[in-house]
């Protein structure tokens, strides 16, 4: 009789916990990893890491589970055809051909799916928190018509960093005339992947 007493006693203990887990569970649920690459460094981007054409049919064989599209696009008004990579209905990468149209010359992301090596993610990421030996070149530049900067480990760097300098901040001519102060509250606008040359 005191046996069954106590495997009645440990069946009800072990549904009450089976319980509260399943309850814990529907309360925090579990996000589960994307099944696409959202890496983005010096060695490649959305799992393309060596010279790819640039059309769809190429770039699509490169990045499975991304939806792939052609898309218009241009830079200071010279048209072109770009490449993106769709995932939970948001543009994660774009890719921009060389000059003459036939590879893929970059891949850039301005969306928080995407992750750096170092775990950095674009529009929260400040850069104070860049490791220091990835940005020690950099140049001032315009990020959609405000002021900000680019750094990558050298003027031919694979990776580059783009950051906007906080509202209000000056436009500086090269990066040294920045203030240190701005620099420190830079945020992360944008992360760009240059591509192998063919």
């Amino acid at each position: 009789m005191k046996r069954w007493i106590i495997v009645a006693a440990l069946a009800l203990a072990a549904c009450g916990q089976e319980a509260q887990q399943r309850e814990t569970s529907e309360a925090q649920p579990v996000v589960a990893q994307p099944n696409y690459d959202v890496r983005i460094g010096p060695t490649g981007a959305a799992g393309i890491s060596t010279a790819v054409a640039m059309n769809v049919a190429a770039v699509r064989a490169a990045t499975p589970n991304y939806v792939v599209a052609e898309v218009d696009d241009q830079i200071e008004g010279n048209p072109f055809k770009a490449i993106t990579l769709t995932a939970r209905n948001e543009e994660v990468f774009r890719i921009l051909p060389t000059a003459d149209r036939a590879h893929v010359h970059a891949i850039v992301t301005r969306s928080a799916q995407a992750r750096s090596p170092a775990g950095e993610t674009v529009g929260q990421s400040k850069f104070a928190v860049a490791p220091p030996e990835e940005v020690t070149f950099c140049n001032a530049e315009f990020v959609d018509g405000a002021p900000g900067f680019a750094c990558s480990t050298a003027t031919d760097g694979t990776f580059w960093r783009v950051y906007r300098l906080p509202e209000g901040a000056a436009a500086a001519e090269t990066f040294e005339e920045i203030e240190p102060d701005l620099l420190h509250d830079a945020t992360l606008a944008e992360m760009r992947w240059i591509a192998p040359r063919v």
